[in-house]
C-alpha cells in the first residue's frame, strides 16, 4: 500500500480517465503487446509506477510517453537489450521494478 494517494484506472474520472485511455493508446502505438493487451479498468490491483503520478494526469501521461520512447522507440539497441539493461540497473539499485 503506497503512502501517497493514488487513483487507479478503474476509479478514475474526467481528465485522469482520459489520461489512462491515452496511455493505453501509447502502448498500442509503440506495439507493446503485453501492455496493450491488458484489460481496460482492471479493478483493484497492486499500484503500478505510472499510477504513483495519478494526482497529476499530465505528468503521468508524459512519463509514459517518455518511457515508451526510450524502451520501444527507434534505436540501435533492441527492445530486449533495453529491458536487460533496465533489469540489471534495477537489480544493482535494489529496486523491485
Amino acid at each position: 500500500m503506497p503512502w501517497i494517494k493514488v487513483i487507479q484506472e478503474w476509479e478514475a474520472e474526467g481528465e485522469l480517465k482520459e489520461a489512462y485511455e491515452r496511455m493505453r493508446q501509447v502502448n498500442i502505438d509503440y506495439n507493446d503487446e503485453m501492455l496493450a493487451g491488458m484489460p481496460a479498468n482492471p479493478g483493484p490491483h497492486p499500484v503500478t509506477p505510472p499510477e504513483l503520478a495519478s494526482l497529476n494526469p499530465l505528468s503521468m501521461l508524459y512519463g509514459r510517453l517518455f518511457m515508451m520512447h526510450v524502451m520501444r522507440g527507434p534505436s540501435r539497441v533492441t527492445p530486449a537489450e533495453r529491458e536487460m539493461i533496465a533489469t540489471v540497473t534495477s537489480l544493482a539499485s535494489n529496486c523491485r521494478y
